[in-house]
């Protein structure tokens, strides 16, 4: 095992990008939000983080704002994450990778009915939202419940997270966000230890002109998230019943796991507040790539039944 590849370079570089993507479109040289604004907004929406372990001062924050009856958030990630369960008003599941298609689509019916400029109404025009939809696996209520949380409120906050720096289709995603906050009453955050010790440089050379909607990926099978933030002793894959039943594994199996080019040892953990077919990796003691997005395809083969014969 090696060291985990820690670098605020790395981490800055992926920042840096995201912002020129967003600066190229936005009608601000740079997104807004502070804690101050979290702190006294009544509409929040977490996007793209697990926000428990990637953030945790800023979700001991939510956790106190949830506590306040005016305040309502949403938390859309692929994990339904038992930490956010009694904190949120609304859980939004998306499948990995989808990112791109559900910022289109929070785009899409959060801007239905405005007096849009014609740039963004076709490119809102252009959407194949029956496609998006059936393919993050998110549907017209859902988007419609969080629209509706919105209207309701006086200051909205969209939290964006670490998942959407490192995704493949990072600028798109950056200036579908800076479209949004262009059009709407709403205040972009970027959930980053780095945004306080860096200057987002004002020249750039990205194109201000958004893309069309990739096709989204699709992540089958056995799939691990890497998260960060976890106990420095935990060396754990951490699934539900429904992943070991898919993995073939049980509760305490020694196995391995390949993705990208790497295999590494764990022990299998159910993990019984955990749901669907996605894992959670530590990864205090492996070597990941920060520039690569963090769930991964893999495949899981046992070693023994149990850890403890190894």
């Amino acid at each position: 095992m090696g060291k985990i590849i820690n670098s605020k370079t790395t981490q800055a570089m992926l920042l840096q990008h995201f912002m020129h993507a967003y600066t190229a479109v936005s009608s601000k040289k740079r997104y807004d939000a502070c804690v101050e604004i979290i702190q006294n907004a009544d509409a929040i929406m977490v996007l793209g983080t697990k926000i428990a372990t990637d953030s945790p001062e800023l979700y001991k924050m939510l956790e106190v704002l949830s506590r306040k009856e005016d305040v309502k958030i949403v938390y859309s990630h692929p994990i339904d994450d038992p930490a956010m369960r009694a904190i949120t008003n609304q859980f939004m599941k998306y499948e990995p990778g989808s990112e791109e298609g559900v910022i289109a689509l929070l785009a899409y019916y959060l801007l239905e009915g405005e007096n849009l400029p014609e740039r963004t109404k076709n490119f809102l025009d252009a959407l194949d939202v029956a496609y998006l939809e059936a393919e993050s696996n998110t549907g017209e209520e859902e988007f419609e419940e969080t629209v509706a949380l919105f209207k309701a409120a006086n200051t909205r906050v969209l939290i964006l997270g670490d998942d959407l720096m490192a995704h493949p289709r990072a600028q798109n995603i950056a200036k579908i966000c800076a479209l949004i906050e262009n059009n709407y009453d709403i205040s972009i955050y970027i959930a980053s230890s780095l945004v306080n010790e860096m200057e987002i440089s004002q020249t750039s050379a990205v194109d201000a002109e958004l893309q069309e909607v990739e096709d989204l990926p699709e992540y089958n099978g056995t799939v691990i998230y890497h998260a960060h933030g976890l106990h420095k002793d935990d060396k754990s894959l951490h699934g539900s019943v429904q992943f070991a039943n898919a993995a073939k594994i049980s509760d305490g199996d020694f196995i391995s796991i390949a993705f990208d080019g790497q295999t590494i040892n764990r022990e299998f953990k159910i993990d019984n507040e955990l749901k669907g077919t996605i894992a959670i990796n530590p990864i205090s003691d492996i070597d990941v790539q920060l520039q690569r997005y963090k769930f991964e395809r893999s495949k899981i083969n046992k070693i023994n039944q149990n850890s403890e014969s190894r």
